[in-house]
C-alpha cells in the first residue's frame, strides 16, 4: 500500500513539474479549444439563419419587354402586359 501511495505521489509531482513547464502551451490549446466551439456555434446558428431565410418567398423577377433583361418586379415600369427595366428602355418604347 506504502509503494502505491508513493508511485501515486511521484506520478503526480511529474505531472504538477510537467504541466509548469508547459503551461504556455496548455493554455493555447485550452484557447484554440474555446475559439473552436465559438466558430462551431457560429456555423450553426448562421446554418438556422440560412435555412429559415430560404423559406421565405423570393424576389419575383420578370423579364424587360425591350432589352430582355431580368429585373425585380419592383423595378419595373410600364404596363403589366410589357414591362421595362429603365430609363433607356422606357423612353425607346415612348418614341
Amino acid at each position: 500500500m506504502k509503494e502505491t501511495f508513493f508511485i501515486l505521489a511521484v506520478v503526480a509531482i511529474l505531472a504538477g513539474l510537467t504541466a509548469i513547464r508547459y503551461r504556455k502551451q496548455i493554455t493555447a490549446v485550452i484557447a484554440l479549444y474555446r475559439q473552436l466551439q465559438g466558430v462551431r456555434e457560429r456555423i450553426n446558428t448562421s446554418s438556422r439563419d440560412i435555412s429559415d431565410r430560404s423559406s421565405n418567398v423570393g424576389i419575383q423577377l420578370i423579364k424587360c419587354a425591350r432589352c430582355a433583361k431580368w429585373i425585380p418586379q419592383s423595378e419595373a415600369r410600364g404596363d403589366v402586359s410589357s414591362p421595362v427595366c429603365a430609363a433607356g428602355c422606357e423612353i425607346a418604347k415612348q418614341i
